[in-house]
């Protein structure tokens, strides 16, 4: 044999030994999930109660976040605000429902209440404090905010010039606003001292209240606080100068090519008042179905869908702003709204969602309306808003 057949002999042999090698290998290597002939891939449910643009919105994330992560198949569906708890109650007694919720402050209370939902699996940290506060009972989170909503003044940039305090603001016209609430004005009460609560006692008739209400009373009567169920439209339509809405609403405003700017209403008391949020969603995982084996695929959906991308996706198709801090540091978040959103959303009230508070904000609003129609003195209207509200405290 020559030299020449010989090293080719060598190279064909050597050439399938390499080959053989690589069969071998390629038959041995772990199936990867999601793959053919690898483990087949968790499956999630979400209910939610997203309509219209929010609920295709959402389908486009999930299949974004399929192709990203094979190893999740998450279905989604529908269920009606008004059905949500007691249809996920009974689907949970039956050992059945979702691996995740998606729905409102409410309805995450009450899923709570009945046992519904496991601490949740994954918390974002870049949350605001008092959106995180909102999912907290007893300071253990049970849901994860991703969209929100918090109140601003507004104010006609053609008519309105920049109110440099509640003086100023009620000297240059007053402002319209839905309802005379706390969710609405509790920025210029407890910035003026208002409470709630003393060293865990109701007080409800505090001096800081009543001159409060006096305040309001006031404003009410020389018709610079004007109460307006229709106070957006009239904003848009020029017929008033400024309102309280929420964030949200601003994208209605540009819509309708309305000249508007925007201000935190703690800045009319000297940066002094916490503001309660708006309309919340968050993100809750089921006490059903979190064990051992699905933990890891629910925290993996639950940080997708928890992104300042995704929540930008379904700010769009909706009004309700990101939860997520790091939104409001894109491009896009530095102008519009969401600068003074972002300063008012860093400050706002941050309630437990087992505060006390909760129990006392429907006796003080109660209270407030009963003045504004007509009804009781302030000092009548709170002092039996005190009564009720130590009853409603009281130990069971």
């Amino acid at each position: 044999m020559t030299s020449q057949s010989f090293l080719r002999k060598n190279i064909i042999i050597w050439g399938c030994i390499f080959a053989l090698f690589l069969v071998v290998t390629g038959c041995t290597r772990a199936p990867q999930t999601g793959q053919p002939g690898g483990p087949a891939p968790a499956v999630v449910d979400i209910w939610h109660s997203l309509q219209g643009a929010e609920e295709d919105a959402l389908q486009r994330q999930i299949q974004t976040i399929m192709k990203t992560y094979p190893e999740a198949i998450i279905k989604l569906r529908y269920v009606p605000e008004q059905n949500f708890v007691a249809f996920s109650y009974q689907a949970q007694a039956g050992g059945e429902g979702p691996e995740i919720f998606i729905a409102s402050r409410e309805i995450i209370r009450q899923l709570y209440e009945q046992g519904t939902l496991a601490k949740t699996a994954y918390i974002d940290q870049d949350a605001f404090p008092a959106t995180l506060s909102a999912f907290q009972f007893g300071g253990v989170g049970y849901a994860s905010p991703w969209l929100t909503d918090i109140p601003l003044l507004y104010f006609r940039t053609d008519t309105a010039s920049v109110p440099v305090n509640l003086g100023d603001l009620f000297s240059k016209g007053g402002v319209s606003i839905v309802k005379p609430d706390t969710a609405t004005l509790s920025t210029w009460w407890n910035g003026q001292g208002g409470r709630l609560l003393d060293a865990s006692k109701p007080v409800m008739d505090d001096p800081s209240n009543i001159a409060f209400l006096k305040q309001l009373l006031a404003w009410r009567g020389a018709e610079s606080l004007r109460i307006d169920p229709s106070a957006l439209n009239t904003f848009a339509a020029g017929t008033t100068p400024f309102m309280i809405a929420g964030a949200s609403q601003a994208k209605f405003l540009t819509q309708q090519n309305v000249p508007w700017g925007s201000m935190p209403l703690a800045e009319l008391v000297g940066g002094q008042g916490q503001t309660l949020l708006g309309p919340t969603l968050g993100i809750a995982n089921s006490a059903v179905k979190t064990n051992e084996a699905m933990m890891p695929v629910i925290q993996l959906v639950e940080k997708a869908l928890l992104t300042p991308e995704v929540e930008e996706v379904m700010l769009q198709a909706g009004q309700l702003l990101p939860a997520n801090k790091g939104y409001y540091l894109r491009p896009e978040a530095l102008k519009g709204v969401f600068p003074q959103a972002n300063i008012a959303l860093a400050k706002a009230w941050s309630l437990d969602s087992m505060a006390p508070e909760w129990k006392l904000i429907p006796l003080q609003d109660t209270a407030w309306s009963n003045v504004v129609v007509g009804n009781f003195t302030p000092e009548d209207a709170l002092a039996g808003a005190q009564g009720e509200a130590i009853k409603a405290l009281a130990p069971k």
